[in-house]
C-alpha cells in the first residue's frame, strides 16, 4: 500500500473576483513525505495562494485539502490554521516590531506553560541559530536574521 502524500490537494479553486480568472484553477497536486517542493512562476500566478489555501489562511471555493492524510478542507471539512500543524513564512516575515526575537517566537505557544515555553524557545533560537540576538527588535535585524525569526517562530 503507498504511502499517504505529506499534502494533497485535490480539484482545489480559489478565486477572488467575480468575473476574473480564479488565482488557483482546478489544482490536483500530491507532495510525497519528505519531498522538496518549488512553486515556480511569475507574479500572480497563484503560488502565495496556494500555500495561503493549504496553511488555511483562505478558504477554497472548490476541491479538497489533505494534511498527512488527515482532511483539512473539503465538502463538510473545514480545519482551522491553528489545528494543521503546517506552517508559512510569509515573504515580508510578519514579525511584529514590538516584540523581542524571542518574544516573537514564543508568541505561538500561549497554552504552553511558562518554563517549557522559554525552554522551548531557546531550543528553536539556537536550531537557526540566533540564540544570541533574543532580546533584539526586528528592527535591529538584518533581513536574513528577520528570516530566520520567522523560520523559528
Amino acid at each position: 500500500m503507498p504511502e499517504q502524500p505529506a499534502v494533497e490537494l485535490v480539484g482545489v479553486t480559489k478565486g477572488f473576483q467575480s468575473g476574473q480568472p480564479p488565482a488557483v484553477d482546478d489544482l490536483t497536486l500530491a507532495v510525497p513525505r519528505g519531498a522538496i517542493l518549488a512553486l515556480l512562476g511569475p507574479s500572480g500566478c497563484g503560488k502565495t495562494t496556494t500555500l495561503r489555501l493549504i496553511a488555511g489562511f483562505e478558504r477554497p471555493d472548490h476541491g479538497e485539502i489533505t494534511i498527512d492524510g488527515r482532511p483539512v478542507v473539503g465538502p463538510q471539512t473545514w480545519v482551522p490554521p491553528e489545528a494543521r500543524g503546517a506552517g508559512m513564512v510569509f515573504q515580508d516575515y510578519a514579525l511584529f516590531p514590538h516584540l523581542t526575537v524571542a518574544d516573537n517566537v514564543a508568541f505561538g505557544l500561549h497554552t504552553v506553560l511558562p518554563a517549557e515555553r522559554v525552554a522551548r524557545t531557546g531550543a528553536v533560537l539556537r536550531l537557526v541559530g540566533i540564540e544570541a540576538l533574543a532580546h533584539r527588535f526586528p528592527h535591529e535585524l538584518s533581513g536574513g536574521q528577520q528570516q530566520r525569526v520567522a523560520l523559528a517562530r
